[in-house]
Formats: C-alpha cells, structure tokens, sequence
C-alpha cells in the first residue's frame, strides 16, 4: 500500500503523537508498504528507505496561522500524487477534486476537541463571558476551524468530468475513519462533532517494549542516579511532560508537599521535558521542598529516567490518553494518575496503579505517595503494572491499525 502520513513534526525524541507515528511507519515499511511523510519540521531521520519525508512549507510566525498554512500547504502537495490512504496526525485536513477516485482518510484523535480542553485549562470558560472571549480568540477560531474541518465526517467525494451530473447525495460519502485512543475520546468528539459510531475505533497506545521494560533497570539505574546525584535510600517519583502547567506539575508539587515530613525526606521528584523550571522551583520554595525536586530538561533516552525512577506521577489537567503512562508501566514503574487521563482506561485502581478520581484531591495524592513508599507494595504493583503494559505491544496495536488501512483502500 501507498499511505500518506501528514503530521508537523517528524520526531521519535518528541511527544507521544510524534513517537507514535514515527513507531507505525517503521511498523509498516517492514509490512512493505511505503509511507510518504508530509512534515514541517524533522528531527530524526527515518529508519527505511519505504519511508520518504516531504517538508511542507508554512507561515514562520505565530503558532496558529503555522498550522493553518501547514493544513493548506498538504492539501496541495497530497495533490501531486495519489494515496491508496492518507493518515493524519492532527488537525488537518485533505479535499481534492483532481482525483478520481473517492479520497480515503484515517484520522488518529490523540489531541481531544480544543473546546473541551480550554474549559479544563482556563477557569474563567465556567461564566458566559468567559467562553466568550476565549471564543474571539484568534488562536480559538483557527484552531476550530481546523478542528471542523479534520473532524467533519462527511466528505465530499471527487468525481470525474462524465460523473459531473452526478447528484449531490451520491457524491456525499463518508471516507472518513477515525481512532481514538481512549473511549474518552470517542465520547468527546462523538459529543461535540455527532460522528457515527461505525465510523470510530478506539485503539489504546502502544508502547515499544523492546525500549521500555524492566531489563533497563539493572542497565542504566545506578549510572542515572550517579549522574543525577541520587542515594541509594532515595525514592524517587518521576514526572515527564513537555507543558508543566498542563501535565501537572503544579498539583505534583503540591501532593508531594503533603507528605509527611517524616516520609518524604528521602523522596525526589524528578522532573523530565522542557518548561519554565523557575516557575515551579519558586512554587516548591513556598513548600520548602525545593531542595527534593530535580529539573533535568528534556531527554532523548527517557528510559533511563523510568528505570531510575520508583514511582510515576502524572496528574494531567486534560489528557485524553498519555503515553508516557504506559511507558513508565512497561518500565516497572506504579502510576499515580487522575480519572481525567484517559490512559487510566486500561489501568486497575490499586492494582498496578492508583486512579484518582478527581485531580484537585492533593491530599489523598499524597496518601498514595506515602502508602507506594512500603517497597513490597511498590514491588507487587510493580509486577502488575508491567503486565497491564504487555498487553500492548506496537503489534497488538498497529496490526488494527493495518487493517482500518486495508478495508478503506478496497472501498
């Protein structure tokens, strides 16, 4: 099969999106097929040759109108020749009325509706006037617009000069698939855009096992924690994620400040990904734990900072399934997560994890913290975590993923 990828970063070092698409295409130029990249910015070469980037030119400021010319810029070039499937990788969209055959799509959700993450991110969305300017936003309006435009279920199906009298009903036609990677998700975007349920599969995040697993642990934990300045007595929680306020951070330092001084006087929290460090360093000083926290930026092999770590913490504002969950899982690592995450879908509260109902619950965050210090706890859920994480593997998940491919290119 020929299959278009269309996403704006080409990265195995960058977030969970990224990572993803760039894990499927080497999945599937091993398959044989060939996967043509429509990019704006790469960061890692592709690994086969069946994978061939195509830089899409786009505005050089202001981030929104970036991703609107990026969207404009693929339809053009995705003109130039045809796929037997285009998979996109966010908001963005593909209509052509060159082609001649009806246009097949699969659209991955990882992101969730703009709309439903503003009412988490900014509180001012609970009043009238609230909504509203976050409404006449600039940023907003092009963001949704894209978002409509991605998410629109039908599509208007190209024809032919002799079928130009065609009627308009038999030229509207659904060509369209999408995955979403929690029932989160689907629930979200079947509320906001009424899309038919035949029409969505909901396909969990995979993880590279042969990357994250417990075997890196006796290979990189004591040199990481050398490195880091770490004692052997030291417990530490790990916290990834490239936006702070988004992933967490803030609620992380304020759960971990409310275990007992007593306990968490040998606890680290270890913080991985790229943000303003300074912001939060002043939010620990005002706790008087700056001193336990560890900024180390962003890292290329993460899995060092997982087999490090003893304990993953991940109290998202808004994620409609994260990654690194899984990731830390596959490494050993328990998780202390919020019923926000949609990750916490494949998760056993109290089992291989703790699922906090409510995100804001500082207090009882840290009463998991304080109860995952006992290392026989830690150990059994330990186990229990790496074999929840098992269960998908890049090929229990990319292999579905083929097959919404092939049904699509025999339509």
């Amino acid at each position: 099969m020929k299959i278009a990828f269309v996403i704006y970063n080409w990265a195995e070092s960058k977030g969970g999106v990224e990572r993803y698409a760039y894990n499927l295409a080497n999945y599937l130029s091993e398959e044989g097929d060939e996967i043509h990249v429509f990019c704006h910015r790469v960061f890692e070469q592709p690994k086969s040759e069946r994978v061939i980037v195509h830089i899409v030119p786009t505005f050089p400021f202001y981030a929104p109108l970036k991703y609107l010319f990026f969207a404009r810029n693929v339809v053009r070039m995705l003109n130039d020749q045809e796929f037997d499937v285009v998979q996109h990788f966010g908001r963005t969209y593909y209509h052509s009325p060159r082609l001649t055959k009806p246009i097949s799509q699969v659209y991955r959700i990882g992101y969730g509706c703009h709309w439903e993450y503003l009412k988490y991110k900014h509180p001012s969305m609970n009043n009238i006037f609230g909504r509203i300017i976050q409404y006449l936003n600039p940023r907003t309006q092009i963001v949704m617009y894209l978002e409509k435009k991605s998410l629109s279920e039908s599509v208007l199906s190209a024809v032919s000069q002799e079928d130009q009298s065609a009627s308009i009903v038999n030229r509207k036609s659904t060509h369209k698939k999408f995955i979403c990677n929690s029932m989160r998700g689907k629930e979200e975007i079947q509320r906001y855009y009424h899309i038919a349920d035949e029409n969505i599969r909901v396909i969990y995040n995979a993880v590279n096992l042969e990357r994250f697993n417990t075997g890196n642990r006796e290979k990189y934990y004591s040199k990481t924690r050398n490195d880091l300045g770490l004692k052997e007595s030291d417990i530490v929680l790990l916290f990834v994620g490239n936006n702070f306020e988004l992933k967490g951070l803030r609620r992380s330092i304020e759960s971990f400040a409310l275990v007992s001084a007593d306990k968490r006087f040998n606890i680290k929290l270890l913080v991985v990904g790229s943000g303003n460090a300074a912001k939060y360093r002043t939010i620990a000083r005002k706790y008087n734990i700056e001193n336990n926290i560890l900024f180390v930026g962003l890292q290329s092999q993460i899995e060092h900072y997982y087999a490090a770590s003893d304990i993953f913490l991940f109290l998202p504002l808004y994620e409609p399934s994260s990654n690194v969950c899984l990731e830390a899982m596959a490494s050993g690592l328990p998780v202390i997560t919020t019923r926000i995450n949609g990750a916490s879908e494949i998760m056993s509260d109290s089992i291989d994890s703790f699922v906090i109902p409510r995100p804001s619950d500082t207090g009882l965050i840290a009463e998991k913290i304080a109860f995952l210090l006992d290392p026989v706890w830690r150990k059994n859920m330990s186990r229990a975590a790496v074999l929840t994480a098992s269960k998908y593997s890049f090929e229990n998940n990319f292999r579905p993923v083929k097959e919404i491919y092939k049904e699509m290119a025999q339509r």
